[in-house]
C-alpha cells in the first residue's frame, strides 16, 4: 500500500483534531465532588481576586473651566469643554470585577479658560490670545462609588476642583444613574464664556 504526503497530512490533521478535542472536555472526575457556590459566596470569591477588566471611560464636567485632558490610573480620557461631555468614551481603563471598600482611582487633569471674554480679544491673533489663558494641572485620588458590575467608568468634574467617580451603562438624567444627576447645565448667560 503507497501512502500518499495528502494522506498523510489528513491523518496527522485528524490526530491532531483529537488530541485537541480530549484536550478541551472537562475533567469528570472531580465534577461530582464541587458543589455550586451560592450568590453571596461567589460575590465575596470576585471581591477577594484581584481580577480586573478593561472598560470605557467617560468625564461629564460641571464646571466654566475646560478639561483640556485627563487620565484616570494612567488612562487617557480625552477633553471635555465647560459644562458639557459624555457622548464618546476611550478605553481603556482598568477597573476591578467587584467594588470593595476603600477602592480609589487617581485622576490626573488639566483644566483651564481664558481671563478676558472673547468680544475683548476675538481681534488678537492666537498668539497674543494666549497672554489671557490661565490652565493648571490637578491631581486627586478618589473613592469610587460603590457598583455591582464592571462597567463605564465616569468621571465627574464638579466645581472647587471636586471629583467623583461612578460605574454606570446609564447616562445622567436616566432615572436608574447610581448619581441622581443630570447632565451639566452653563448656568451663565448665553454671551458669558
Amino acid at each position: 500500500m503507497r501512502v500518499t504526503t495528502a494522506t498523510l497530512r489528513w491523518l496527522l490533521f485528524a490526530l491532531l483534531l483529537c488530541l485537541g478535542m480530549a484536550a478541551c472536555k472537562p475533567s469528570q472526575s472531580n465534577a461530582k465532588d464541587e458543589q455550586p457556590l451560592s450568590p453571596a459566596a461567589e460575590a465575596a470569591q470576585r471581591a477577594a481576586s484581584p481580577a480586573s477588566i478593561g472598560v470605557s471611560l467617560r468625564g461629564y464636567n460641571f464646571t466654566y473651566e475646560g478639561v483640556q485632558s485627563f487620565w484616570v490610573d494612567g488612562s487617557y480620557g480625552a477633553n471635555l469643554p465647560p459644562y458639557g461631555g459624555g457622548g464618546g468614551q476611550t478605553c481603556c481603563v482598568r477597573l476591578p470585577f467587584a467594588w470593595h471598600e476603600g477602592q480609589t482611582m487617581t485622576v490626573k487633569w488639566t483644566i483651564g479658560h481664558y481671563t478676558v471674554p472673547y468680544e475683548q480679544r476675538k481681534h488678537l491673533s492666537f498668539d497674543e490670545q494666549d497672554k489671557f489663558w490661565s490652565e493648571r494641572t490637578l491631581e486627586k485620588t478618589v473613592p469610587v462609588q460603590r457598583y455591582d458590575e464592571p462597567s463605564v467608568v465616569q468621571v465627574f468634574f464638579l466645581p472647587n476642583d471636586e471629583l467623583e467617580i461612578w460605574v454606570s451603562d446609564y447616562d445622567l438624567g436616566h432615572p436608574d444613574h447610581p448619581s441622581g444627576r443630570r447632565y451639566p447645565v452653563d448656568p451663565r448667560p448665553k454671551s458669558a464664556e
